[in-house]
């Protein structure tokens, strides 16, 4: 099998390197060398640089020439599969100058062109020459390699098969065999039989004879339809010439053709039947010609008589005509007088519009006076009139009557001295003034949008592309993939958490950079909304104070340390926990949500119990355990099936058989009866971070975390066997614990102390108090007079509370009038509480001064 595959890479001179080979050490490896094969392409100074040591140390190669010594070609795998050159492979062979030969152990190799083929294999020896003893046989050192090229791969390999899958080697060999077929055919053919070349001329001669023959016949054919062709191409082209001399004589004698006669005949029949049929033979009367001419400006047929005159008048040669008096009888009386008659009422309607004109004008004048003497107090509207129902009037006909009323001028801007108020103006002022406006206290305002939302209490039940969101702090809104309610005892408080799925990445938390999950809590049980966050900002600062422990060396997979350029150990933090910024708890900042335009309440919002939160990518031998009910299972005393609570919260995997394995044999180790130290370590140290659980059970026992020491913590891991122990949901701490139940610094029988924890209920924390106890009270001692001291915690609560206006805590409890605790838990009783609870762990555990 083959080692590793390394990518190579190349250095500030073009040297591609960090191909490594000991010349004593035993062991495979494969490069991939599509990089240089590629810029080796048109270009021989491209070098690859090897790194010789001998057994694991640098190798001294000062004067020595790079060489390279094989064969290069076809090739083809035996029944064995053993990769066989071909017979006509070729021989490679370079040698370069001491000046390829540096310090540090490392050597260029300038690869000649043939030893890279565009489908082949070079199998040769890859060494160093030392020949400056010329007294002596020049030393020789170096390793067996060869090279491959596929098409758009190269790889070089020490000591390990060829890779190549059975079908391309089944497809190689075969290309082989078929490539020496035709060299036996190219053979045959080349050769002196004389029979058989007789047969092939004599083949040939036949092909080229029936060819000819059929070629033959085909052009006597030819000739025949060309012919027939031609005559019938002039016999076309006589006749033509004779329509264009009759097309050319009708033109030029604008000759009426048959077809073009009948149908000018129907045109001009149809059009008198039109003309016919809309003539009028009853007389029309109008008023006077005047009228006329503006009714039918471009003529109508009929005759119309002018009521004014008597006289006829006719649309004539495109113009109205007076044809003189009609003599018709009884037109007086049928025509005149109806139309003398509507002119003589429309002259009273004039008449009596000009007296409502003239009416009008003297109230406008009236009504201007009326207001110049009392500008700036009032105006003149009209209203309707009602009954003492408020029902409109109306006369007679069903109009509505309307009358005039004064109405006094008020300030709607509410910035006049000299006139009164509008109502409505001071009320939107005062709502103004008292409305609640988060933004203006530099808190993110988070507003959701859906009908569902507040209906929503089943943690089961998601809400998929229905919920709408705005998050003007990020400039971001949109239509959430997913919302939920988040965490099991939320789903029984009226104000519950939830989780929020984004349809867009973005970066709320700058060490994690852009992520589109995160989680909003309302913190029911804790007021203040700052212990579950600065809880678990406190615990990452106590397992970073193990980051020293964790500076080692820095090895690759084969044990191999890294080196600077100047040979020196890379070194870094190597605890896969301890190198995340918050040590694999969550963090998060207090916001105000708004769920359909209205005020929900201070929430914060969270990092969630996900796989970024410990920055676990989805592969292999990563997974995150949550402990969320008190068990056996959470106790570490009977074996889990993940469902008992203890469940799964991730799994780079789709198959979690070997999480629950990996668990169980965890709790199998700590159910086991030890007698000494070593024995339980020896066993312990593979499958549990020791140093976690250990920071976990001090840390627990100062913030007093009731609730958690046998459930809502995590367990981690990075590789599949070891695991991590991880600080989780602590708002019931410091004080107060279980369904509004408040709790004493010292204690009453409730709280955490080593004697409760460590009496064998908890089978894990019982083996590691007994063989660790100085370790655990060295570290409380240590904790207590640093990261943990009362002055330290006071600043941690204080740098967050600080965010948070007390108007923010006042709308808070408004919304939620039945959250508990609002007057006590708070930031003064958390430090006061604090403080007095490690008086009492230094008198009750460390013998140190209690300050007073």
């Amino acid at each position: 099998m083959v080692d590793n595959l390394v990518k190579v890479t190349h250095d500030n001179n073009g040297h591609f390197y960090r191909i490594k080979m000991d010349i004593a050490k035993e062991g495979s490896s494969l490069w991939d060398l599509t990089p240089y094969f590629k810029g080796r392409v048109g270009d021989n100074r491209f070098g690859l640089q090897v790194t010789w040591t001998y057994q694991g140390r640098l190798l001294d190669v000062t004067g020595m020439k790079p060489y390279i010594s094989g064969n290069v070609g076809n090739y083809s795998f035996d029944d064995k599969k053993e990769l066989q050159l071909a017979d006509d492979a070729a021989t490679v062979h370079y040698t370069g100058s001491p000046d390829d030969c540096q310090s540090g152990g490392r050597a260029v190799y300038y690869f000649p062109e043939q030893m890279f083929p565009r489908e082949g294999i070079f199998k040769g020896y890859i060494g160093l020459l030392d020949d400056r003893d010329s007294s002596s046989q020049p030393h020789i050192s170096g390793v067996t390699v060869w090279f491959k090229v596929l098409p758009g791969i190269a790889q070089m390999g020490h000591a390990c098969d060829v890779y190549i899958s059975d079908l391309d080697k089944t497809l190689q060999s075969f290309k082989e065999t078929l490539r020496q077929h035709n060299i036996d055919y190219e053979n045959q053919l080349n050769s002196n039989n004389a029979e058989f070349q007789r047969q092939v001329q004599q083949v040939i001669a036949d092909a080229r004879n029936a060819y000819n023959s059929q070629v033959a016949n085909s052009r006597d054919a030819m000739n025949a339809l060309d012919a027939e062709v031609k005559a019938n191409r002039a016999e076309l082209t006589n006749i033509n010439d004779h329509l264009s001399g009759v097309e050319q004589q009708i033109a030029i004698h604008d000759i009426v053709t048959i077809p073009q006669h009948k149908e000018d005949m129907k045109n001009i029949s149809n059009a008198i039947d039109e003309r016919l049929a809309n003539v009028k033979t009853a007389p029309v009367a109008v008023e006077n010609a005047t009228t006329l001419q503006q009714r039918y400006p471009n003529g109508a047929d009929g005759i119309f008589i002018a009521a004014d005159t008597g006289h006829k008048w006719l649309w004539l040669s495109g113009q109205w005509t007076d044809c003189g008096e009609y003599q018709a009888i009884g037109i007086d009386n049928e025509l005149i007088d109806p139309i003398k008659q509507q002119q003589k009422v429309d002259e009273e309607n004039i008449a009596t519009n000009y007296s409502l004109i003239n009416q009008n004008t003297a109230q406008i004048k009236e009504n201007t006076t009326d207001i110049q003497s009392v500008e700036g107090a009032g105006a003149l509207a009209y209203v309707y009139i009602t009954d003492q129902n408020g029902n409109r009037i109306t006369d007679q006909n069903g109009n509505e009557l309307i009358a005039q009323k004064w109405l006094v001028v008020t300030d709607k801007t509410l910035t006049q001295s000299d006139l009164p108020a509008d109502a409505k103006a001071v009320g939107d002022a005062i709502e103004d003034a008292v409305a609640f406006k988060p933004e203006g206290y530099g808190i993110p305002v988070l507003y959701l949008y859906g009908d569902q939302i507040t209906s929503l209490k089943d943690k089961s039940k998601t809400l998929k592309d229905t919920v709408t969101y705005k998050f003007s702090r990020y400039h971001i809104q949109g239509t959430l993939k997913q919302f939920k309610v988040q965490g099991a005892s939320s789903v029984g408080y009226p104000e519950k958490n939830y989780t929020l799925t984004f349809d867009q990445d973005f970066v709320a938390f700058e060490d994690y950079g852009r992520q589109h999950k995160y989680v909003i809590k309302a913190n029911w049980t804790d007021f203040s909304q700052a212990k579950n966050v600065v809880g678990a900002q406190m615990w990452s600062k106590v397992r970073h104070l193990n980051d020293v422990k964790s500076v080692s060396s820095i090895v690759d997979d084969k044990g191999n340390y890294l080196l600077d350029n100047d040979g020196n150990h890379i070194v870094g933090i190597t605890d896969p926990q301890l190198a995340i910024q918050g040590a694999g708890a969550i963090d998060g900042f207090p916001i105000v949500v708004y769920i359909n335009n209205q005020f929900w309440g201070l929430y914060t919002f969270n990092i969630p119990k996900d796989a970024w939160m410990a920055k676990m990518p989805e592969k292999a031998n990563y997974a995150i355990v949550s402990a969320e009910a008190f068990s056996p299972q959470t106790e570490f005393k009977a074996p889990t099936n993940l469902d008992d609570g203890l469940s799964l919260e991730f799994c780079g995997t789709d198959d979690s058989t070997w999480v629950k394995n990996s668990l169980n044999k965890l709790i199998s180790v700590a159910m086991e009866d030890y007698d000494t130290a070593p024995a339980f370590d020896a066993k312990i140290s593979s499958v549990l971070d020791m140093q976690s659980a250990i920071d976990y059970m001090v840390y627990m026992l100062l913030i007093d975390g009731v609730d958690n020491i046998d459930k809502n913590y995590l367990l981690q891991t990075y590789n599949g066997e070891k695991w991590y122990f991880t600080a989780y949901d602590m708002d019931e701490t410091l004080g107060w614990a279980w369904e509004n139940k408040l709790l004493r610094p010292d204690s009453d029988g409730l709280n955490v102390t080593l004697e409760n924890i460590t009496n064998g209920d908890n089978r894990l924390y019982y083996q590691i108090f007994k063989f660790h106890k100085e370790e655990i009270l060295q570290e409380l001692k240590d904790l207590v007079a640093g990261t943990m001291s009362p002055e330290s915690v006071r600043l941690y609560f204080a740098d967050f509370v600080r965010n948070i206006n007390t108007a923010l805590y006042s709308e808070d409890a408004k919304k939620w009038g039945n959250k508990p605790n609002t007057s006590i838990i708070n930031y003064q009783y958390i430090v006061d509480w604090y403080e007095r609870r490690i008086n009492w762990i230094k008198s009750q555990y460390l013998n140190l001064t209690v300050t007073k």
